[in-house]
């Protein structure tokens, strides 16, 4: 694959002032082996900072409804309780710090990883989890694991308070644990087993349901991942701080997932949960099915849509030498976007397209730290809510996901005339995106866009030149240039 087709297809393309690497893959591999410290010059909010944030919140949000009602007292009370405790400030905060991070980083490969894998244990649109949570999850416990093994990082990643939360698996109770059978001991109504998390478990994080489960399957593993929950609650409070395990929750007795048996025989009832629950997540990430899987949504997302088995199995091979260490599957994915992903074309999605037109053209975005500092007292202002803004007119804001499957990957999915006109309206204004250099006209910038970042820049090159010749009289500021370049196929299509 050519040099600077390759840097956009793994990458967000090279910032103006960015030396083309001298051999770009093991530029690229060598990004996958440590993870870069966030660069952002502000306050980082930490999980449990922002746990403790969102639990008084919902604490008072709670008092306000109960005592007022819906009435406008109710309404004056529950604005100042968002601008103290940041309802509306901290999601755009955590998309500035994220790109902030793929704009500026010296790992931009990383950084694509990084959204991948975010997307993959996607944490749905509900519960003021975009709020205060996901953000968050993603930064301090998702992105370490990187650099461990995959089946470390579902583990982890199923029990993050997001997860848990979004997926209701608090909520299930094994039919004959000690809690049910103490209700019915005492005639009160049973509490029943959530299947939520433990089909997304098969379905979407691991082995997909190509590997034939059955609901039986989904039962037990929902079995499996009962007692698993939020432990800490405090009186008063509607939600606690952490997630743990709570074996009078835990459905008894031999599962079995896949034909595996997961015995309960030979451990207390406070550890027989964890160790079937990991059992389980050892197994399922060294299934072939697994395997394929996830190389598949790897590869669909770096190469092309419909990616061939000889893509795939670069992949797998290097999974099974490596005992499913994430650097090596990293780097097996860049080995096969390196040596398929000539003649295959990638539709980018908003978000990484966004990125690829901040880094490349030099822009200020997503602008001054700065300007994201917050009383906690006023109203968010334009440029605060700005990014936000642009991202969900372009159909993409990361941390609301509608579905647990994530955003789609998929140029069918994305290519669609009102997409693609709010892309051509964010470039011609592109002072929304902090291209605002006077020394430079835009023509300029879409020239040094192209040089940089094109193996063979003269076809689109003489675009602009003959753009330039039939717009004599177009003023400097005006924004064809960019339009011709930044949302062309050329651009579109890494």
């Amino acid at each position: 694959m050519k040099t600077k087709a390759f840097i956009r297809r793994v990458g967000f393309g090279l910032k103006p002032d960015e030396q083309v690497p001298e051999n770009p893959l093991d530029w690229a591999k060598e990004q996958m082996l440590a993870v870069p410290k966030l660069i952002w010059p502000g306050k980082i909010y930490s999980e449990k900072e922002m746990l403790d944030i969102r639990v008084d919140f919902q604490l008072e949000e709670d008092k306000i409804q109960n005592t007022e009602k819906n009435s406008a007292k109710a309404k004056i009370k529950k604005t100042k309780l968002y601008r103290r405790t940041g309802r509306k400030f901290f999601e755009r905060y955590e998309l500035a710090i994220r790109h902030h991070q793929a704009v500026y980083g010296d790992q931009p490969v990383f950084e694509r990883f990084w959204h991948f894998w975010g997307n993959h244990f996607a944490i749905i649109d509900k519960n003021k989890l975009p709020v205060f949570n996901t953000g968050p999850m993603q930064r301090e416990t998702l992105r370490p694991l990187m650099t461990g093994r995959f089946a470390d990082m579902v583990y982890n990643m199923t029990l993050t308070w997001p997860m848990i939360k979004s997926l209701d698996n608090f909520k299930s109770r094994g039919p004959n644990s000690e809690f049910n059978l103490n209700r019915r001991r005492k005639n009160k109504p049973e509490k029943g087993l959530n299947e939520n998390h433990g089909r997304e478990l098969l379905e979407l994080h691991t082995i997909s349901p190509k590997a034939g489960y059955t609901q039986e399957d989904v039962i037990n593993t929902a079995y499996i991942m009962t007692g698993w929950g939020m432990i800490g609650l405090k009186k008063g409070h509607g939600e606690a701080k952490k997630i743990g395990y709570q074996g009078s929750l835990h459905e008894p007795g031999t599962h079995i997932v896949l034909g595996k048996k997961y015995e309960s025989s030979g451990f207390s009832i406070k550890t027989k949960g964890k160790k079937q629950l990991r059992n389980l997540v050892e197994n399922l990430c060294e299934s072939e099915d697994c395997r394929n899987f996830i190389a598949w949504k790897l590869c669909r997302h770096f190469i092309c849509d419909n990616p061939n088995k000889e893509m795939i199995k670069v992949v797998t091979n290097a999974w099974i030498k490596s005992k499913g260490m994430l650097p090596d599957i990293h780097k097996a994915v860049l080995d096969a976007a390196w040596k398929y992903g000539g003649p295959e074309k990638k539709f980018l999605s908003p978000e990484t397209w966004l990125m690829h037109v901040a880094r490349m053209t030099g822009a200020d975005w997503p602008g001054d730290p700065k300007i994201f500092e917050y009383d906690f007292k006023s109203h968010l202002n334009y440029k605060q809510k700005k990014i936000s803004k642009i991202l969900g007119e372009l159909g993409h804001l990361p941390f609301r996901a509608k579905q647990p499957n994530g955003f789609p990957d998929t140029e069918a999915e994305w290519l669609s005339q009102e997409y693609l006109v709010r892309r051509i309206a964010l470039i011609n204004n592109p002072v929304q995106i902090g291209l605002y250099k006077n020394s430079l006209s835009f023509m300029d910038i879409a020239k040094t866009v192209v040089k940089k970042n094109f193996d063979n820049p003269r076809e689109l090159l003489s675009v602009l030149d003959k753009l330039k010749l039939n717009n004599k009289n177009t003023k400097s500021k005006s924004s064809e240039p960019l339009i011709a370049i930044l949302c062309s196929r050329k651009v579109l299509n890494a």
